[in-house]
């Protein structure tokens, strides 16, 4: 079959006959099925899609006939065809591999294209997208209605929006502008809200030789944009609305226009630059001309020996202009993004550079207000500290008419760390000082240094500092001036005793990464390669300094495609090798890493390096003791270390993170300064300290239920915070990423007993929760560490969780196979506990399937094997378990009565042992039981019941989107598709 959805709704057979469907309702339900390509949707979501909120009470018996209807249209219209319409598990679905469908093969399309243009193929590219555009016919399922059908439109929609930007950008790096105006102008007219399309036709109009049509153009959009949504243009729509500016006719000059603008500053600033007489004495008054200040002040006679030059001459000094010192180094070409905290710099500038407001008689102008101002900006090596501050400091250097001081302190670097007593005589110097006159004493020199700036406006720049105590004596007094601070220290100190205002730089974001490589590659050369382009932003980690060197080696590398280069990058056995220039060894990444790295203490370096074992790029402070073999206590000052220089850093509450490079890094010192064995301890110790957290959880949230044994941790554990179901559930959702990273970690590097043991552990955290994929990873790689070790108990355990896993996705085949080979296993090593959760299970298996009389005898026969142990081996949570399945079976089966004794009984024995997890299933089991027996108040009693313990303890997202999907239908129509919502063990 040939299905369209592109338009109206179409079904042709493979001849290209049409197939009439039956009606409305048929449609829907076709319709529902193939916004889902190749996957199974369930009876309740297809009763949505047919009847919206107003389904009657037999919709799920009506949805089946539907069903059977549409089956008979399709084998009629193609006897000899494939199968169109299949029952999967709780739902239908269409198999696609065997059918057409235009919306698949549209995207398959646009895929194909795009993965062309990656290649350099534009030509090619952009008649591929024409061809995927071509399969339009209309809306999405024009003439269907339903908010199930408009949500499903809505990516198609996305998709072919993008497609047809994409194609519009090729079309105009093939020089296709004026050819494109037409259809731009309709797409702007249809989508006057996408920005994208606004752009492309602005450039179009450009190209074409119509600014003017341009800029009329963007005043409509931006017009619109501010009235309709109170936005205002994104960054890269105003820069291409100021090239627009920039290339038409711009106006000369008037008369005596300047380029700063008017003095914000006291009058004749500038002009107290003349050389002092004195070592302590500020000379007399100086005109300022051309920017430079010229000492006019003649030797009088009873000028002293001072007044001899400094070769023994004597006689009055020459005047000697002093230029006003403006000695900020150039801003990078390159610099991109960081529009926040530029912003931050322009708000703090504000306060700065305006007086502070005067009380009556007081002075106002230069000093008025109570104390200099400081801001201090932190963040890691090769994060743009310098970059970020001479960029802004070039944009306000106009608001500071007495000059810009700038200094490079060295405080990470190659070179020693400069001396504060240094740095003031290059100052003082600079200021007009001679050099024979510039105090020998750092004391003097800082008075001096401070009473020259007293009645000033300078911009002070201290780049690169190595701590406060470096800083603290060039910093200005005078309120007029302002001073930042770069470092790749927190700095601190002069927050708290001098006032600074600090500004941490963090990783750019994605956009702004992008657009640097686009910067400096070229931007036809970077839209060619969309995808690659972001993703050589990700291999690099964002860090400005890692994306400078990537790019500037693509720059120097025409024929190479940005592709090629992120392959090398991903398997670079080095990647921080590849990310060097070749004659500058001081701007490599790792060079940069070293220097900062150098200078943290020794217990410092070790945790740093410990880090790069965690499985993941975060960690809790508990963690990191783990790894260590210490106490928090111990720890937590050193983590603190790390993230004040930056090499680390802080991500809220308990948690740290290190970003990619730093990671790689911190691995590659490991490798170099970490033996083998320390690191293997490290990480055994890490796994265990997740192993028996994970364990403490699962006793709170699964309470009586058999362990498997773990032995005792080391002197090191400390036992977690998390005392309820609650609080054991918050844990295990926050950990989830690293707890399946430590299984994987595991599974890679040993020892095998923990990677199949933490996945048996955490059994009960994953069985509740949404993360199915990620529950059968881990299940079988505690199957294959299991089989490694010999170890029979173990695969024993791990096959039976990875069947129930199996089971919670639908694949009951698969779940069969394992839980026979689990049942035998347990069998021949005597676990009679093991083998009955097997047969168990071997229930829960048939009441999916529906065979309903076989899941009983399972379940009987589990507990009669629970119930024969010895008291102290029996399983009480897995013979509760039975209990509510065997209740859930004859409710299935039609046995209301006998349903309703099992329910109601396993509910009292779930609250008396305060188990909320098992409690919370069977209220559902409880609201679908009275459902069925047509008693609506009493079953959304139940469910509302079953809402609360939820809230209250552990979530459990699956069965609270079940539950809600009840409610909603309650009275109405059938509960949700047989079997679901059960617990399994």
């Amino acid at each position: 079959m040939e299905f369209a959805i592109l338009g109206p709704l179409e079904v042709r057979t493979r001849t290209g006959n049409r197939i009439r469907l039956g009606g409305a309702r048929q449609e829907r339900l076709l319709a529902a099925l193939l916004l889902n390509p190749g996957g199974a949707v369930p009876v309740p979501r297809l009763v949505d899609a047919v009847w919206e909120d107003r389904p009657p009470a037999t919709a799920d018996r009506q949805v089946r006939n539907l069903a059977g209807l549409l089956r008979r249209a399709f084998r009629k219209a193609d006897p000899t065809g494939p199968p169109v319409l299949l029952t999967d598990g709780r739902g239908y679905r269409i198999p696609l591999d065997d059918h057409g469908l235009d919306s698949r093969l549209f995207a398959d399309t646009v895929a194909r294209s795009r993965r062309t243009a990656a290649a350099g193929q534009q030509s090619a590219a952009a008649a591929g997208l024409r061809q995927a555009l071509s399969l339009w016919r209309g809306p999405v399922l024009d003439g269907l209605e339903g908010q199930l059908i408009d949500s499903g439109a809505v990516p198609l929609d996305e998709l072919r929006l993008t497609a047809w930007e994409d194609c519009l950008d090729l079309d105009a790096a093939l020089g296709r502008h004026r050819a494109s105006i037409p259809e731009l102008t309709g797409l702007v007219t249809d989508h006057p809200l996408r920005e994208r399309f606004v752009g492309q036709l602005m450039r179009a109009l450009h190209a074409s030789g119509r600014t003017a049509d341009a800029l009329t153009v963007h005043r409509r959009f931006t017009g619109r944009l501010a009235e309709e949504l109170g936005l205002d243009p994104s960054p890269e729509l105003r820069r291409l609305h100021l090239a627009l500016l920039t290339a038409g006719v711009v106006p000369d000059p008037g008369p005596g226009s300047g380029g700063a603008g008017p003095s914000t500053g006291p009058p004749a600033a500038g002009a107290r630059t003349a050389a002092p007489r004195t070592a302590g004495r500020p000379g007399g008054p100086a005109e300022e001309r051309d920017g430079t200040a010229r000492a006019t002040a003649t030797a009088r006679d009873d000028a002293g020996p001072e007044a001899a030059t400094a070769e023994g001459g004597h006689g009055p000094r020459p005047a000697v202009p002093v230029p006003v010192p403006a000695q900020l180094p150039p801003s990078l070409a390159t610099f991109t993004g960081r529009a926040a905290e530029l912003a931050a710099l322009d708000a703090f500038t504000e306060a700065a550079a305006s007086p502070a407001p005067s009380s009556p008689g007081s002075r106002t102008g230069p000093g008025s207000a109570s104390a200099a101002r400081i801001c201090a900006v932190s963040g890691s090596a090769g994060i743009g500290k310098s970059a970020l501050v001479v960029q802004w400091a070039h944009r306000i250097r106009g608001r500071f008419p007495g000059g810009q001081l700038y200094a490079d302190l060295h405080g990470f670097s190659a070179e020693p760390p400069l001396t504060p007593h240094a740095v003031l005589a290059r100052f003082l110097r600079a200021l007009g000082v001679p050099g024979e006159q510039v105090p020998g004493a750092p004391e003097e020199a800082a008075a001096l240094y401070r009473s020259m700036l007293a009645d000033r406006r300078v911009l002070v720049v201290l780049d690169n500092a190595r701590s406060a105590e470096q800083v603290r004596p060039l910093l200005p007094a005078a309120p007029e001036c302002l001073t930042v601070v770069t470092s790749r220290a927190g700095l601190a100190g002069l927050t708290a005793r001098d006032g600074a205002r600090p500004l941490t730089l963090d990783l750019m974001p994605a956009p702004d990464a992008v657009a640097l490589l686009d910067r400096v590659i070229g931007t036809r050369r970077a839209r060619s390669e969309p995808a690659a382009v972001a993703e050589l932003a990700s291999v690099c980690g964002r860090l400005p300094l890692a994306l400078a060197i990537a790019a500037s080696r693509l720059a120097e590398r025409p024929g190479r495609t940005v592709a090629d280069h992120v392959a090398e990058l991903r398997d670079s056995g080095n990647r921080l090798t590849a990310l060097a220039i070749d004659d500058d060894a001081a701007s490599a990444v790792r060079a940069a890493l070293d220097l900062s790295y150098r200078t943290l203490p020794a217990a410092a370096r070790t945790l740093f390096r410990l880090l790069s074992l965690a499985p993941g790029p975060g960690l809790t402070a508990a963690a990191a003791a783990a790894l260590c073999g210490e106490r928090v206590a111990v720890v937590r000052p050193v983590l603190d270390q790390l993230a004040n220089a930056h090499l680390l850093t802080h991500a809220g509450g308990d948690q740290y993170r290190l970003h990619d490079l730093l990671r790689l890094y911190a691995a590659e010192r490991a490798a170099a300064e970490t033996g083998r064995a320390v690191s293997t301890a490290a990480r055994e110790r890490l796994g265990t300290w997740y192993l028996h957290h994970a364990d403490a959880a699962a006793r709170l949230l699964t309470p009586h239920r058999r362990r498997i044994p773990l032995g005792a941790p080391g002197p090191w554990y400390e036992p977690p915070a998390f005392t309820t179901a609650a609080g054991a559930q918050r844990w295990c959702e926050s950990e989830h990423g690293r707890l399946l990273g430590m299984v994987r970690s595991a599974a890679e590097h040993g020892p095998d007993a923990l990677a199949w043991r933490l996945p048996v552990v955490l059994w009960s955290y994953w069985f509740t929760g949404p993360h199915l994929e990620d529950r059968e990873e881990a299940a079988r790689l505690a199957v294959a560490a299991a089989v490694r070790a010999g170890d029979r108990y173990g695969e024993g355990q791990a096959r039976n969780d990875l069947a129930t896993a199996l089971g919670a996705l639908g694949r009951h085949d698969e779940m069969l196979a394992e839980l026979r080979l689990a049942r035998v296993l347990f069998a021949e090593i005597g676990d009679r506990v093991g083998e009955a959760h097997a047969i168990g299970n071997l229930g829960d298996h048939c009441l999916g399937t529906g065979a309903y009389g076989q899941a009983r005898l399972h379940f009987q026969g589990a507990l009669t094997l629970f119930r024969a142990q010895p008291e102290e081996q029996r399983d009480d949570w897995a013979v509760r378990v039975c209990e509510t399945n065997l209740g859930v079976t004859a409710m299935l089966a039609g046995r209301a009565r006998e349903a309703g004794e099992y329910l109601y009984r396993a509910l009292d024995r779930h609250r008396s042992t305060g188990d909320p997890v098992l409690e919370g299933i069977t209220l559902y089991h409880l609201g679908d039981h009275h459902r069925r027996l047509d008693r609506p108040a009493e079953a959304a009693a139940r469910l509302r019941q079953c809402l609360a313990v939820l809230d209250a303890t552990t979530r459990n997202p699956r069965l609270r989107a079940e539950v809600l999907a009840a409610l909603a239908r309650l009275g109405e129509a059938a509960g949700p598709p047989d079997g679901q919502g059960r617990p399994g063990g």
